[in-house]
């Protein structure tokens, strides 16, 4: 198993992508997160990594342009090379319905975006964890 697993992060809000950045130095592992800005581009990535290893975990942001975190999860757990990739969604907020919708698609967890930065350290410490295959992060049931 890698020390250091890939985490592919999908968020169009370039604050929050900034403020992730920077918690990812802070807890020394920002090499290992590539950090895209929509549902298309996370899918693009994933294609283009033809010889290398695939992500141990996907973040998807729940309300992205083009395709929504919703419509790539959904995807994501349709494509045969990539429905086995544990994804999180992490939203601002998700209603019963999002949740339900995102349950039946595959999610694993979801995880509301943190008020301080010190919260966002330790979300940011469970998605690592997460990636080692770990479960910080209540199974989605």
């Amino acid at each position: 198993m890698q020390t250091h697993p890939q985490i592919l992060i999908a968020d169009d809000d370039l604050e929050d992508v900034f403020i992730m950045e920077m918690m990812c130095k802070e807890l020394s592992f920002s090499e290992h997160i590539h950090f895209v800005q929509d549902g298309v581009t996370a899918l693009e990535y994933l294609d283009a990594l033809i010889e290398k290893p695939l992500p141990a975990l996907i973040v998807l942001d729940l309300n992205m342009p083009r395709l929504t975190g919703t419509q790539t999860l959904e995807l994501l757990k349709k494509h045969t090379r990539y429905h086995s990739i544990r994804v999180i969604i992490y939203s601002t907020f998700l209603n019963e319905i999002q949740k339900q919708q995102c349950i039946n698609l595959g999610a694993e967890a979801f995880v509301i975006k943190p008020d301080t930065y010190e919260e966002g350290l330790e979300i940011m410490q469970q998605f690592h964890d997460c990636s080692l295959g770990n479960y910080p992060f209540p199974i989605a049931s």
